[in-house]
């Protein structure tokens, strides 16, 4: 499984499916777990930094080309999916999650309630900024910008900026 642009620290445990071309770089520290109803297909020219993680135990997740991962990032659990598309920046310690806890029912706790997964989307040319957060269900619209910082919980249209917590879009790209 190791090849070249994979550095030796890094950790690919993958028992699902997973296809990178030659021209992803994975660095040190690196961690990639697919499990047996998982999958991962990353395009051309990934660049995975330090210390990411992606988490995909079920579910499945696809990039476009010259997608960069900053140090840092983690990504869990994209039960319903997750697709990223081409020309994507994604700063260091952005966090994007697929699912959530269920809590409806009292009589139970909460890590015995069934999770609610739902799809993510982010579309070409996004930047998410340093430490946002990617709730699940978000679809984020080609050529925006979400700040650092931001807990993006409701869809982003294309070409926008926008930020906060909640994140909304305070202007349209020039």
């Amino acid at each position: 499984m190791i090849r070249l642009g994979v550095h030796a620290t890094a950790v690919i445990d993958v028992q699902g499916s997973f296809s990178a071309p030659d021209t992803t770089v994975i660095e040190p520290g690196a961690v990639l777990y697919v499990g047996t109803s998982g999958s991962l297909t990353l395009g051309a020219r990934n660049i995975i930094y330090p210390n990411t993680t992606i988490r995909i135990d079920q579910g499945w997740m696809t990039t476009g080309s010259d997608v960069s991962f900053g140090p840092g990032v983690q990504i869990y659990e994209p039960r319903a999916g997750l697709a990223i598309g081409d020309n994507c920046l994604i700063a260091g310690g952005v966090l994007i999650c697929g699912v959530n806890h269920g809590f409806a029912d009292r009589t139970l706790p909460m890590r015995r309630q069934p999770a609610e997964a739902a799809k993510i989307v982010i579309e070409d040319d996004v930047w998410l900024g340093m430490g946002a957060i990617i709730n699940p269900g978000v679809t984020i619209g080609s050529g925006s910008v979400i700040g650092a910082g931001s807990v993006v919980t409701r869809s982003i249209p294309p070409m926008s900026v926008a930020w906060g917590n909640p994140c909304r879009v305070h202007r349209e790209r020039d």
